[in-house]
C-alpha cells in the first residue's frame, strides 16, 4: 500500500524576550447513552436532527452541533474540596497582556484565544509584563488560515478547509468562530506566530478615522491577507486545550441551571495561570451608544445576561474573579441572584494603549469588565496549555503526521456499548522519531488508550504490525490532548505506521469527528462553506470487531444524505496526530536552486522556473515605485535556495506606482463593524499614532516553511537559518 501522507514540516520560531464572533449557545441535548447502533447510523441521525432544527428555525447556527462537548457538562463534579481565595486576578501576577482592539472585524474568537494563550505561556515561562517580558501573538494569522483552505500544492489534502463565495477577499473575517476553532488550527501546527509576522492591519496602511479626523483603526479595505508561506509557522507547540463545563448549565430539557462545577473548573484553570476563553451574549453597549443597555451597566461595567435564550455573540478571556463583587453593581431591574463576578478581558481597546488599540471602554476605560457568575449565556469555556521547554531556542523544524485540516466548528460523536476505536495510518516521508501522539475527546473524564504500531507490508488492519507502545490516560475534560512517549519510536523513510485511539467514557466507547456545512447546505445568508477531504487508506474505524476504511463510511453517510436531499455536511478524518522529530537531514529527492525572478516578466519568470524543474504561481500583485508593471517585484523563496524539483515558488507582480498613494481624506468616517455583520461587536473611540509597516526578520525565517499541508520540500537542516 502506498500513499502520500500529509505531514507538515513546521518551522519553530522563538519570540524575543521583550517583545463578533459568530458563537452560538450550547445546544441542549439529553446525555447520550451507549448503544448497539452503528457509528454511521448515529452520525446520520445527528445530521438529520441538525437539518431539522434548521428547517424549523431558519437559523443557520442550528446546523452546527456542539452537543458532543456539552451533553455531559452537567455531570462534572464540583470541586468540593478545592479552596479558592475570595478574589484572584492574573493581572496582579503580571501575566495579562495589553488589551487590543478587534475593529474592523468580527474576530473576537481569535482575540479571546490569543489573550488566553499569551497569559498561559507567560505563566509557564515565569515572565511578567512588569519586567518588560511579554508575548504578542497574531490574531490575524489564526483568523486568516481558519478560513483559507489548503492550496493545490498540498497534495492529497488539497482544498480542505473553509471556502468563501464572496467577491471581497476579506469578508470572511466577519464570519466569526468558536474557541475550539483556534484549537484545531494550532494543533495542526498553524501558529501561534508573532504579531510582527502577521500584523492586524491591511498591507496598504489604510486607516479609518473618527469624526474628528483622528486615526482610529485600520480600515476594512485593502489587502488583509496572510502569505501562504506563513501557514505552518509556529512559535510554540500546543500541548492541550480543555473544553470546561460551563457555569451556565443546561438540563435535558434545555433549561438553565447554575453549575457550580463549571465555576470551579474555571477557577482551577485560573489558579494554574491559564486565562479561559468563553463565549457569551454580549450587550452591544459601547461609547456613544444612545440606546439603553440591555445587559451591561455602563457605569460599573457589570454584565449579566438574564435571558437564557439569548444568542451568544462574543468571545472574551476570563482573567480573574471576585466572590464579593456585589450584585447591586448590575442593572437595577435585572440583578443576578448572587454576588460574585468574573474579571474579563475584552478586545474593544483600552485608553491606556496607542493606535491601533486605543479606545475608551470598560472599567476606567482599560478594556476590562465584570461578568456575573449567574450569567445565563456563558458557553464553551476553553483553556490552552503549551510546551514551553524549547521556547527561545534557535529556529528548528519538526513534523506532524496528520490528515485533519478542517477547522473545527461542529463536533459530533457516537457511542457504542461494544469496543469502538479510531486509527490513522501514516507513511514516514522522511526518517523520523515519533515523540508524541494526540487525539480529541468530548466527554469529561474520558480514558484514552493510545497505541503506536509499526505496520507489516501489506497490513490487513491498523493493528497488523509491531506494537511499539501503549499509553493509557484519563483526560479530565473534553478537548485536544497530547501525550509524550518516553523514548520515542524511530520510523525509517517509507515505513507505514498507525496510531490507534480508543475512547471510553461513562456512556461507553465513543467515536468523535469534526463535521462542517458543505456547499449544498450553505444557508442563503452565509458566504462560507467547508470541504472535507477523506481519502482511502488514511483513517479507519473499528466496531463489532472489524475495521473499515473511514473514507467508505463517509461516502455511505453522504450517499444516504444525498438520497434524502440532505447532503449538507462534510466530514473530516479522525483528529489523531503523530508528532515527530527528523532523524538526520531531510531527504533530498532531486535538489535544484531557485532562480532569481525579480524584474522578469511573468512569462520569463515561469520559463526560468520550468527550465530547472520548478513550478510557479502569482500571488496578489502590489504597487511599487521602482519595478514597472507586469514584472516580478519579489518571490517567496529567495534566489539560490536549494529545493526539491517540483517545488512551488510564489512570485508577486508589480502594479507600478500607486496612483492613490496619498493619505485618506480627513472626513473619512470609520467603518462600523456592526454594520458589516450583526455579530461583530466593536466599539468606537479615537487614537493617534502613525502607521508602521514592516515585517520583522520572522518573515524571512517563515520562508523556510513550504506552502501546503503535505510537506515542505525546501532543504533545511535543523538549526539552519534561512539565507
Amino acid at each position: 500500500m502506498s500513499r502520500t501522507t500529509p505531514s507538515a514540516r513546521l518551522a519553530r520560531l522563538a519570540l524575543a524576550c521583550v517583545l463578533a464572533c459568530g458563537l452560538i449557545p450550547a445546544a441542549a441535548h439529553a446525555s447520550e447513552t451507549a448503544t448497539g447502533r452503528s457509528v454511521v447510523e448515529q452520525l446520520v441521525d445527528n445530521a438529520a436532527e441538525a437539518t431539522a432544527r434548521y428547517a424549523a428555525t431558519g437559523n443557520r447556527d442550528n446546523l452546527r452541533d456542539v452537543s458532543a462537548y456539552e451533553s455531559d457538562a452537567q455531570g462534572a463534579v464540583a470541586q468540593a474540596n478545592e479552596m479558592f481565595p475570595l478574589r484572584y486576578d492574573l493581572r496582579d501576577k503580571g501575566v495579562v497582556t495589553p488589551v487590543k482592539l478587534q475593529s474592523p472585524w468580527g474576530t473576537c474568537w481569535s482575540f479571546g484565544a490569543a489573550a488566553a494563550c499569551e497569559t498561559s505561556i507567560m505563566s509557564e515561562l515565569g515572565w511578567s509584563v512588569n519586567a518588560n517580558q511579554t508575548v504578542d501573538f497574531s490574531e490575524l494569522h489564526a483568523a486568516w488560515f481558519a478560513y483559507t483552505p489548503l492550496p493545490d500544492s498540498a497534495g492529497s489534502q488539497a482544498g480542505e478547509g473553509r471556502h468563501s463565495t464572496s467577491s471581497d477577499p476579506n469578508a470572511f473575517l466577519n464570519e466569526g468562530g468558536f474557541p475550539y476553532t483556534v484549537t484545531s488550527v494550532l494543533s495542526s501546527g498553524i501558529g501561534p506566530v508573532a504579531e510582527a509576522d502577521a500584523p492586524y492591519r491591511n498591507k496598504e496602511g489604510i486607516i479609518a478615522k473618527d469624526s474628528e479626523g483622528n486615526p482610529f483603526y485600520y480600515a476594512s479595505t485593502g489587502d488583509w491577507s496572510v502569505d501562504e508561506s506563513l501557514r505552518f509557522l509556529q512559535t510554540v507547540e500546543l500541548e492541550e486545550s480543555c473544553v470546561l463545563p460551563s457555569p451556565a448549565g443546561k438540563d435535558a430539557n434545555g433549561s438553565y441551571y447554575y453549575n457550580q462545577a463549571g465555576t470551579d473548573a474555571i477557577k482551577k484553570e485560573l489558579l494554574a495561570g491559564r486565562a479561559v476563553e468563553i463565549g457569551f451574549a454580549a450587550d452591544t453597549s459601547r461609547p456613544g451608544q444612545t440606546d439603553p443597555a440591555k445587559y451591561i451597566d455602563t457605569e460599573t461595567w457589570a454584565h449579566y445576561t438574564y435571558d437564557e435564550n439569548a444568542e451568544v455573540t462574543h468571545a472574551v478571556a476570563i482573567v480573574g474573579w471576585d466572590d464579593s463583587y456585589s450584585k447591586s453593581n448590575f442593572l437595577k431591574d435585572h440583578q443576578p441572584e448572587h454576588d460574585g463576578a468574573w474579571i474579563v478581558k475584552n478586545s474593544w481597546g483600552s485608553v491606556a494603549e496607542e493606535f491601533p488599540n486605543k479606545n475608551v471602554w470598560g472599567v476606567d476605560g482599560e478594556g476590562f469588565f465584570y461578568l456575573s457568575y449567574d450569567d445565563k449565556s456563558i458557553s464553551i469555556p476553553e483553556s490552552f496549555n503549551f510546551y514551553t521547554e524549547n521556547y527561545g531556542q534557535a529556529a528548528d523544524y519538526y513534523l506532524i503526521n496528520q490528515y485533519d485540516y478542517l477547522p473545527s466548528d461542529s463536533v459530533t460523536s457516537a457511542q457504542r456499548n461494544t469496543e469502538a476505536a479510531m486509527a490513522n495510518v501514516f507513511e514516514a516521508e522522511e526518517s523520523q522519531r515519533v515523540r508524541s501522539l494526540s487525539c480529541e475527546t468530548a466527554k469529561p473524564n474520558t480514558t484514552a488508550t493510545y497505541e503506536l504500531y509499526r505496520l507489516k507490508d501489506g497490513f490487513a488492519n491498523p493493528r497488523d504490525g509491531e506494537l511499539l507502545t501503549t499509553v493509557i490516560k484519563t483526560h479530565e475534560y473534553g478537548g485536544y490532548h497530547r501525550i509524550e512517549l518516553d523514548e520515542g519510536s524511530p520510523m525509517e523513510q517509507g515505513q507505514l505506521f498507525s496510531v490507534v485511539v480508543t475512547l471510553e467514557c461513562e456512556s461507553g466507547y465513543e467515536v468523535i469527528v469534526d463535521r462542517a456545512v458543505n456547499k449544498n447546505g450553505m444557508p442563503k445568508d452565509s458566504i462560507i462553506y467547508s470541504v472535507g477531504v477523506v481519502n482511502p487508506g488514511e483513517s479507519y474505524l473499528l466496531e463489532e470487531g472489524a475495521w473499515s476504511d473511514w473514507s467508505a463510511e463517509v461516502a455511505d453517510m453522504k450517499a444516504e444524505a444525498a438520497a434524502n436531499g440532505e447532503d449538507f455536511f462534510d466530514y473530516d478524518n479522525f483528529a489523531i496526530k503523530a508528532y515527530a522529530d527528523p532523524m538526520g537531514a531531510p531527504p533530498i529527492h532531486e535538489a535544484v536552486n531557485v532562480p532569481d525572478l525579480t524584474g522578469l516578466t511573468e512569462a520569463d519568470a515561469l520559463a526560468a522556473l520550468e527550465q530547472v524543474g520548478l513550478r510557479g504561481q502569482a500571488g496578489a500583485p502590489e504597487y511599487s515605485d521602482t519595478v514597472e508593471p507586469g514584472r516580478v517585484l519579489r518571490q517567496d523563496t529567495e534566489a539560490g535556495a536549494e529545493v526539491d524539483k517540483g517545488y512551488l515558488v510564489t512570485y508577486v507582480l508589480s502594479l507600478g506606482k500607486d496612483p492613490a498613494a496619498v493619505a485618506p481624506p480627513s472626513n473619512e468616517k470609520p467603518v462600523n463593524p456592526t454594520s458589516l455583520a450583526k455579530k461583530s461587536l466593536a466599539s468606537t473611540g479615537d487614537a493617534t499614532l502613525p502607521f508602521v509597516a514592516a515585517l520583522t526578520g520572522f518573515a524571512a525565517m517563515a520562508a523556510l516553511v513550504a506552502a501546503g499541508s503535505a510537506r515542505a520540500r525546501e532543504r533545511k537542516r535543523r538549526g539552519e537559518s534561512h539565507r
